[in-house]
Order: structure tokens, then sequence, then C-alpha cells
């Protein structure tokens, strides 16, 4: 089978696992949302952002230069294992260590048991890396889809248990816990590895290397994005954290159903054609010109209808997350291109100058937050935007010389798909305003329907060489020249 054709099967198996998953994980989150209210997700988000911080540090970092080397042997394997599982155990214990201090940092003594309770997930997080990437390398991505499946069901349905029986926020400790379980168990099953205790210096050094960068990358990434859960804890409280907690745990699933399918596939795709000489360049442009079919109308509609969508979802209790999701909308924009274009960087191991630019964008996000802290939720979540945007074109130039394009060529791959999106997002917008519904239901459904309309027949019209390109992935059908 032809990368290509490996590439739309990963692609195919990761969007049906992501949207049966996230479409489960919806259910159990708009549920216990209902029952527990915002104090408690607010609560529970103070502990998970420092749990958060640690299990994506031993997720996919060291273990990524599994997928982009060309012919590890199996020292290597094992190394990267027990430097993860040592990394794992630290970090672990460094959460319960520090849990009381960061309790009282927010002023809020029950964070110190839920941290403790929630920390021994790091662990096994780290244990598993190896395993997954073993199944990312082989593109076995339905197993994975079948693996973040069952989890979410599982832990789901603790959760929903414990929550009706009056757990409270301890149900959310015991849902992530579950899932996190599950998940290992099954990876370990399908993976078909068992580290050896024999590896020598030299492995270790090797597994560092490459797995050290990314480890850098990850943190750095990591406190950008934990950096307001923080700030908004420490300085607006738990209710205004839990709004910022449900508007952005939308954008996660959005981004999860738009953009994991194609980084996932996208990574191991480009690490074959590595090993094989081929053409990773023309694939990068390929994943861009049909992910911005998506990306864009998908985060711009968003973005218009956020009050109706909370209201619907949530109820009016939750209505002052409205205007934050419209606003982290554009940054469910940025990831979904941002994501893609860093997997084709991991995947040929040049990755210092996008650690750098990392490093640049938590910098100017502290300092944008702080500022912005003064003037309250929204003012951080625009702050929180914006340093992403500020720096975008650097990040162009960077991906763009890496895969020895003109950086104008990359940047016009998007510049159709945003023009036409924006239309649609205006379209939707006066037309939400000239109705005058009330219903949070009817607005929903209508600046849906109309903004998916307008794109669907801008494609078909303006962009019909994206089109043939789907059908090409999609069937095999040749793309005209």
């Amino acid at each position: 089978m032809s990368v290509e054709r490996s590439f739309a099967k990963a692609v195919a198996w990761m969007a049906a696992g992501s949207w049966i998953e996230q479409g489960c994980n919806m259910l159990f989150f708009i549920l216990l949302a209902r029952l527990l209210g915002a104090e408690a997700f607010g609560l529970a988000a103070m502990a998970v952002a420092f749990v958060i911080f640690a299990e994506s540090l031993v997720r996919e970092s060291l273990s990524e230069g599994l997928i982009s080397e060309d012919a590890p042997d199996p020292g290597f394997f094992s190394a990267i294992f027990w430097m993860l599982t040592g990394l794992g155990a630290v970090l672990t214990l460094g959460l319960i260590l520090a849990a009381g201090p960061i309790a009282a940092f927010y002023g809020e003594p029950v964070v110190r048991d839920l941290l403790i309770a929630f920390s021994p997930t790091v662990f096994l997080v780290a244990t598993n890396a190896v395993p997954v990437a073993i199944l990312r390398r082989k593109m076995q991505f339905k197993i994975l889809s079948l693996r973040a499946i069952a989890g979410v069901v599982v832990g789901g349905g603790v959760g929903a248990v414990m929550a009706f029986s009056g757990a409270g926020v301890w149900a959310l400790v015991a849902q992530q816990v579950t899932l996190i379980a599950v998940n290992a168990v099954i990876a370990w099953i399908w993976a078909g590895w068992r580290p050896s205790f024999h590896v020598r210096r030299a492995q270790f050094r090797a597994a560092f290397g490459f797995g050290g960068q990314v480890l850098s990358l990850r943190l750095a990434e990591l406190i950008a994005a934990q950096t307001p859960i923080v700030l908004i804890g420490a300085s607006l409280g738990p209710a205004a954290l839990g709004f910022f907690s449900i508007a952005w745990r939308l954008i996660e699933v959005g981004s999860f159903l738009v953009v994991t399918p194609l980084r996932m596939a996208s990574q191991s795709a480009f690490a074959l054609l590595n090993r094989q000489h081929g053409d990773t360049a023309g694939l990068l442009q390929d994943i861009s010109r049909l992910s911005s079919l998506v990306a864009f109308p998908a985060f711009l509609g968003l973005a218009v209808l956020a009050r109706p969508l909370v209201a619907v979802l949530f109820g009016d209790a939750w209505a002052e997350a409205g205007p934050v999701l419209a606003v982290l909308g554009l940054v469910g924009l940025y990831l979904c291109i941002e994501r893609v274009q860093q997997s084709f960087c991991l995947a040929a191991g040049k990755i210092d100058a996008l650690t750098r630019l990392a490093w640049g964008e938590v910098i100017l996000g502290v300092v944008a937050i702080l500022i912005a802290s003064y003037w309250g939720l929204v003012a951080v979540t625009i702050a929180f935007a914006l340093r992403y945007y500020l720096l975008w074109s650097i990040r162009f130039r960077i991906v763009a010389g890496i895969g020895g394009l003109p950086v104008l060529d990359l940047a016009r791959l998007f510049v159709r798909p945003a023009g036409l999106a924006l239309v649609m997002a205006c379209f939707v917008a006066v037309l939400d305003h000239g109705l005058g519904l009330q219903a949070p239901l009817a607005r929903l459904v209508i600046g849906a329907g109309s903004g998916a309309a307008i794109f669907g027949l801008g494609t078909v019209f303006l962009m019909p060489d994206r089109i043939a390109l789907l059908r090409h992935y999609l069937i095999g059908k040749e793309v005209a020249p």
C-alpha cells in the first residue's frame, strides 16, 4: 500500500475513533457539568492544570524519536521506556509533595487532596508512552482508536455513577484515573513489546538526544497553555476558572476532532516518507490544503455561534463562558494548522527553531496575561489568543525552510479557505442578528446550517482543486495537473 493510501486509511480510522470518542466524552462532560456545576469544575481544573502539565511531558516527548528514527535498535526502545518511567515517577512524587503549597497558592484546601488523587495518571501515561509510539510507528491506528473509545466509555461510566451517588468533584477524579488506566492496559496488550533491563549507556544518550529537544518543546507548550488556567484560578477565583475551563474544553474537543486524526497519521506518514526518501513537502502541502477546508469554517463558525452553543449544551448558568469561547475559537483555528506543521518538523527531526519560538510564546504570553488580568476573564482570553498570532509568521518561515518551500507559497495555501470562511462568518453573524431569535437551539441550527451551505457552495465554485485532491486521497483518483 502506498504512503498516501496508508495515510488516508489511518486518518479514516483516527477520525472515526475521534468522533465516537469525543461524542461519548461530550455526553459525559455535559452530564457531569449539569450535575456538578461550575465550582466543582473549577476546583478540578486547579489540580488538573498541573497533572496535565506533567502528563504531557511524558506522553509525546522522549518517545517521539521512535517514530522518526530510521531503524532504531531494540535497546533504543528500552532506553526510552526506562527514562520515561523514571521521569514519570519523579513527576508523580513531585505533584504529591507540591500538593499542599499549590492548594495554599489557590486558597482552596481541597485542591491538595484532588491533586494527590489525580497524580497516579502521570506514571501510567509514562509507562504507556512507548507502546503507543510503537503502534503509531506501525500505523496501527485502528487499535489506537478502539483504545481511546474504550477509555472514554469506561471512565465516563464510572464518573457518571459517582456523580449520581453524590461524590461531587471526586467523580471527575474517578473518571480520569479510570480512563488512563484502561488506555494503558489496551496499549500494552496490542503493542506486543516488553522492555529489557540490558541497556547500554550509549543507547540512553542517543535516546535523550532528540527526545530531550522534544521534551523542551513540550515543556514550553504546556507552560503556554496552562498559564491562563493558573492565573485565572489565582486572581479571578474558581467560578471564573470554571467558565474558562468549559470553553477551553470545547476548543480541545473541536481541535481533537479536526486535527488529531491528521496530526497523528501525518507524523507517521511523514516519517515513513522520510525513510523512503519521498516527497514530504508535497504531503505537507496536500494536508494543509485539506485541513484548511475544515479548520477555518469550523472555528470561525464556532466563534460566531459561541453564545447559543454554550446555552444549548450547558444552560443559562454557563452564559459567561460564551464570550470566552468566541475568543478561544481563534486559538482552535491556530492549533489545527500549527499541529500538522509541528508533526512535519518532528518527523524530519528538526525542532530546534520551533522550540526556541515556543519559549518566546511563553514569555510573551505570561506578560500579556498578567497585564490583561486587571480587566477580567475576557481580556485574559484575548491576551492568550493574541500571543500566538503575533509570532505565527515566524513559525511559517521555520516550517517552509525545513520543507524547502517558499514561505509565501506555504501561506497562500490558506488564503482562499480563510477568505471564504470570513465571508461565511460575517453572513451568519448578520443573519443571527437580523432574525433576532431568542431560542438558542434555533439560532444554533439556523446559523450552522446556513454557514455550512455557504462554505460548501463556495468550495465547489472557488476551490474545485481541493475537492479533486480529497477524492484522490479517499478513492485514489488522479488529480489533474
